[in-house]
């Protein structure tokens, strides 16, 4: 009996604390990564994912899954987005070449969220998982 009421108290617990309701329909995320010899934009929104390789280039678009969608809400609810401009880069490759330029931005109600300029591959611990996923998601549909 006592499993069941702390297995219950978990889930409802969860659910509510997750219950941080994010409008899930003015949320939108924008990757990008740059340096003299590449180029990569990713923007996401519950509808689409759309991905630029090359300067000029057209996107290549295709639909978000529902699937990749809530890895996405998932990765960005611990996130402060606020204070994502705080962050600090763990690295500065960039700085000679070392390592790509990239940037972080999430749109929420309008209102745009964008992290400092950081290592591609290397960024703060803060926003680790949800690049991380923007990645991993972007890498499937080329």
């Amino acid at each position: 009996m006592k499993f069941f009421f702390i297995f219950f108290s978990l889930v409802f617990l969860d659910n509510h604390c997750s219950g941080s309701k994010i409008n899930q329909t003015t949320i939108s995320f924008e990757y990008s990564t740059q340096s003299r010899g590449s180029y990569k934009n990713i923007k996401i929104s519950k509808k689409h994912i759309s991905v630029v390789n090359k300067r000029d280039a057209l996107p290549n678009t295709k639909t978000c899954s529902e699937v990749h969608w809530n890895k996405l809400l998932k990765a960005v609810k611990p996130i402060d987005v606020e204070n994502m401009s705080n962050l600090k880069a763990p690295s500065e490759n960039r700085f000679f070449d070392g390592a790509a330029i990239a940037k972080l931005k999430i749109i929420y109600d309008g209102t745009a969220y964008e992290s400092q300029s950081f290592d591609h591959g290397n960024p703060p611990k803060e926003i680790e998982v949800l690049v991380k996923e923007i990645l991993s998601i972007s890498e499937n549909i080329e």
